[in-house]
């Protein structure tokens, strides 16, 4: 039944679609159109007034007929056009959208003043502008549809964006997911949060801190096409935070679930390994409560809104005790003014703040309990928590609008060991286990940024032109301490054969990001004809910052502390790239829209590049055989064999250990990564509120300076030996044995040329990858039906197909022609990036179908039905074996043919609502009962992946079981 239901609701995917405007930045959206007579006609000095919760204005029709309103925030309106001896025209319910241009024109028919004609549910649902793909999850989806309340939930919907994990009933809302986006470098992803860029450029492309689900107005999710505003081609996160209206409204709520509305999945294969419903991984217990509250201050003229929620959530792992808990708590305070009828100004101040007890480390697939993470927060001192922000919208005449803004966001964390820092590390890939305690991480990352945006829009030349332009300024401080416990000395146990100690010093540095844009670009109009035309300038640099550092304590001498004065990047990153999109109208209302774009983007800078000749900000380590002579898994001064360095990274170097000038070097000519993207496709609209669309994207990702965030060894950027070619890497071991499939293995692998190593000074380049080029070739197919008619859907289909291509020898981020799990090195191979740390380490990001269903259905008696179905193919299930490649260190070598030799099974899941609505006088009460996960799955996620270890192809992570939340919510 299971199987015929999820086919049929695949089926209903296929053959529908939607894509929404794409704008990254962007706040609001714009309403625009043609006033004309009965005849056809424009009509010139025509009053049109628009009305919405928290504004009226006025716009006077140009002598070509034009009306413009510019930067209306999410939501419904109202216009009324009036001039002498014609009815006056009312046209209801026009819904806009984050980015979208909503383009209604209007016809008025002669009569008398007192005469009118009203039209309701005209607003159109397809914006003709639009050339990219973007998802806008409106205020009904948010509140509707049953999901695990975060945006990386949220992101799971979103065609063409693969996740790491699957939430179920929030069990994975604590921590953030990881995620691929059509192919580009989830590096480039961009957040924003109510027109502030906040990505965070040290973990590049994740967010810096957690929200508050109800906060929104509107989030938009942007794939391909990206508006100009946006640097990079990664998937661009848009939240428009709520604001407050003329009328006093507020909100409290209050999610829950615990183990005993939860059911038992746990898989026959691990219930003969003595696993039981109590000892598996489960939900004890998962709240989310909060309120908001918001109304004018002054009547039309100045309004307030704010916020408040806590989230804590309780999961017991496979030991059986409460090892992981996360509290998040959030605070948003916003005010609107409209201090002349030209300027409305805004504050925002937010603050997200985190608390997790038994963080995974992603060191190891079983983790003992002492060496996983707490978490707490870090601020800057003497400056704000959280982010301020300030803002004014200008406009000057009727044509001219401007925004600047500036804000500061003083923000970080710190990872402290449950085990605390007196005890011993130890790290055993043979086992797949964390002994002992783990290492200290102290982060501090303020950022502070200005932005000037504005529009101006003229007719000449027979069209309508929206001339865009602006410039920003950001900069970015990434502050890490890094201490490893006890003496600093890490056991490491690869293999029977392979087992070392490696000796950290501490690493705590700055290293300091600077950007700095222009854009330019116009959309002209010219009847059913749309061209976007742009132009956008990037400067990037950096400096490593002075600071100092401890040494080793076990051993001073060998692994010292350094004093460190700091440097400026070598390199600078200008480019210069343009934006090309048009679309057609294939009728002459509009319902049939064409539409391509062809753009080129630039990456993001990374902290992690400016800093990687900075001694100071890593944890320089030196590598030494180890025996473990008394048996107790961890480093004793005595079992170290100092006589042979094995392997070294961060910035040391062991034949000049207190130099301060590190042996790793940027190449001075290292150039930012080139994203090209080309979007084609077609929007239908089939009747009022509902629209069907079907887009093609390519994409090619070149110059690449990382590994598209696959992480392989010691690093994620593309860091070969200086001096040494794939030439310069000898034969090593070969690995043999048998796959699990009875297919043999035999992989050669390659150890690096220690002497050449050497006299090249010990030292890693990080340079482009000039022969590596990334591809995506994807097909999303969509249907979005907007609430009206008692019901609302959004269905959507995607087939994916990111690949990787080499030129010459290929070769993985160390330089070495091994393969390895992280890089394949198979021509045309499929590109999966590698999921670490974060609560969902080793899952590599890859499925080549994915579809999502939702809906809501209003049933009789004020109750309402919605559910959301969704599946994708199962991830990659690559097999390695561990191998000592002498100075290259310990690596995961691939030793099926593919990355995705090996398959999980696919993954389906279906959650489904039923609300109760009530309303007392003014107030009302909602009563949700979520189950997630309807069908109870146990789908596998997860298993031990070295072919070398005694518990290889174990079981280590499957679905969450089916769980019950109980929602309620009170508002006035």
């Amino acid at each position: 039944m299971l199987r015929r239901l999820t086919c049929t609701l695949a089926a209903v995917a296929v053959v529908a679609a939607i894509a929404a405007p794409v704008a990254a930045q962007v706040q609001s959206g714009t309403l625009l159109g043609t006033v004309r007579d009965a005849q056809g006609g424009v009509l010139p000095g025509v009053t049109v007034t628009l009305r919405g919760q928290d504004r009226v204005t006025v716009f006077v029709t140009d002598a070509t007929g034009q009306y413009r309103f510019l930067n209306l925030p999410p939501g419904r309106y109202t216009i009324a056009a009036t001039l002498s001896g014609f009815r006056d025209t009312v046209v209801e319910d026009i819904v806009i959208n984050v980015g979208a241009s909503v383009d209604l024109p209007i016809r008025m028919q002669v009569g008398t003043v007192q005469e009118s004609v009203i039209v309701r549910g005209e607003s159109p649902i397809i914006d003709a502008r639009a050339t990219g793909t973007a998802t806008n999850f409106s205020q009904d989806e948010l509140a509707k549809i049953p999901v695990s309340r975060d945006p990386w939930a949220l992101l799971r919907t979103v065609p063409g964006v693969q996740m790491d994990r699957v939430n179920i009933a929030g069990n994975e809302t604590g921590q953030q997911s990881n995620f691929q986006s059509k192919g580009a470098s989830r590096a480039d992803t961009t957040w924003t949060l109510d027109g502030v860029v906040i990505t965070d450029m040290s973990a590049t492309g994740a967010s810096p801190t957690y929200f508050d689900f109800d906060a929104f107005d509107e989030v938009q999710v942007s794939t391909s096409g990206q508006d100009i505003r946006q640097q990079t081609a990664g998937a661009g996160l848009n939240f428009v935070v709520k604001r407050g209206t003329n009328q006093f409204r507020g909100t409290a709520r209050g999610y829950f679930t615990n183990d005993d509305l939860e059911a038992s999945n746990v898989p026959d294969e691990l219930r003969t390994l003595g696993v039981t419903p109590a000892t598996a991984d489960h939900n004890q217990q998962i709240t989310d409560v909060g309120f908001d509250i918001g109304g004018p201050i002054l009547r039309d003229k100045a309004w307030f809104w704010g916020s408040w929620t806590e989230q804590d959530i309780r999961l017991n792992r496979a030991a059986g005790n409460v090892i992981d808990r996360t509290l998040l708590e959030t605070v948003n305070v916003k005010g609107n003014w409209q201090a002349t009828p030209n300027d409305m100004l805004s504050v925002l101040w937010f603050i997200g703040a985190k608390e997790k007890f038994g963080r995974a480390t992603g060191a190891a697939q079983v983790e003992a309990p002492t060496a996983t993470w707490n978490q707490g927060n870090r601020y800057p001192d003497n400056r704000p928590r959280g982010l301020l922000k300030v803002e004014d919208n200008h406009v000057f005449g009727s044509s001219l609008f401007v925004t600047g803004r500036y804000a500061y966001y003083g923000t970080g964390f710190s990872l402290e060991p449950a085990g605390g820092l007196d005890d011993q590390a130890s790290i055993s890939q043979r086992l797949g286990q964390t002994f002992g305690t783990t290492r200290a991480l102290r982060f501090l990352r303020p950022q502070q940024s200005a932005m000037v945006d504005g529009n101006w829009f003229r007719s000449f030349l027979g069209a309508t032109h929206d001339i865009k332009f602006g410039g920003s300024f950001r900069r970015h401080d990434a502050t890490s301490q890094t201490i490893w416990p006890g003496n600093m000395a890490v056991a490491f146990d690869n293999s029977l054969t392979d087992q070392r100690a490696r000796l950290y010093r501490e690493g705590l540095g700055t290293n300091r990001n600077q950007y700095f844009s222009l854009h330019l670009g116009d959309t002209i109009s010219f009847n059913r004809l749309t061209l976007d035309l742009g132009l956008r300038y990037d400067r990037q640099w950096g400096a490593a910052l002075a600071s100092q550092t401890q040494a080793n304590r076990a051993f001073p001498t060998v692994v010292p502390g350094i004093d460190f004065a700091g440097y400026d990047t070598p390199f600078t990153w200008n480019t210069v790239h343009p934006r090309l999109g048009v679309s057609y109208a294939i009728d002459e209302e509009s319902k049939t829209v064409v539409r391509a774009n062809v753009s080129r983007f630039a990456s993001q800078l990374d902290a992690t590049i400016v800093g990687w000749s900075n001694p100071s900000a890593n944890a320089g380590f030196a590598e030494y055989p180890w025996v473990d002579l008394n048996g107790d898994r961890f480093v004793q001064p005595n079992e170290v064999d100092l006589s042979r360095v094995l392997s070294f990274a961060g910035g040391f170097n062991p034949s000049n250990p207190t130099s301060v000038s590190s042996a790793d070097v940027i190449d001075p000519d290292l150039k930012a990564p080139v994203t090209t993207s080309l979007v084609a496709g077609v929007d239908r609209e089939l009747a009022p509120n509902l629209a069907v669309q079907a887009s093609y994207t390519y994409t090619r990702l070149t110059d690449l300076v990382g590994s598209n965030g696959n992480g392989d060894g010691i690093s994620t950027t593309f860091v070969p030996w200086i001096g040494l070619t794939a030439a310069d890497y000898l034969p090593g071991p070969v690995l043999t044995g048998t796959l699990p499939n009875g297919a043999p293995y035999a992989v050669q692998t390659f150890v690096p040329d220690a002497a050449k190593i050497a006299a090249n000074g010990n030292g890693r380049l990080l340079t482009n990858y000039d022969g590596y080029k990334a591809t995506y070739h994807g097909v999303e197919l969509a249907l979005v039906k907007r609430m009206a008619d008692r019901w609302m859907m959004r269905a959507a289909f995607a087939w994916n197909n990111p690949r990787e291509f080499y030129e010459g020898t290929p070769v993985n981020v160390l330089g070495n022609p091994t393969r390895t799990d992280s890089n394949p090195l198979v021509q045309g191979g499929q590109l999966g990036p590698r999921s670490a740390g974060s609560g969902a380490g080793d899952v590599f990001i890859n499925g080549k179908w994915q579809v999502n269903i939702n809906g809501a259905y209003q049933l009789p008696l004020d109750f309402e039905l919605a559910g959301n179905l969704f599946g994708r193919q199962g991830n990659p299930y690559p097999i390695f074996q561990a191998a000592a490649l002498g100075r290259d260190g310990s690596q995961r070598v691939l030793v099926s043919p593919e990355l995705d030799t090996f398959r999980f099974d696919d993954l389906w899941n279906l959650d489904l609502r039923l609300t109760k609505y009530v309303r007392v006088g003014g107030v009302r009460l909602q009563v949700n009962g979520d189950l997630f996960n309807v069908f109870n799955a146990n789908t596998e996620l997860n298993r031990q992946r070295n072919i070398g270890s005694s518990s290889f192809g174990r079981l280590t992570q499957n679905l969450s079981p089916r769980i019950f939340r109980i929602g309620v919510r009170v508002g006035f």
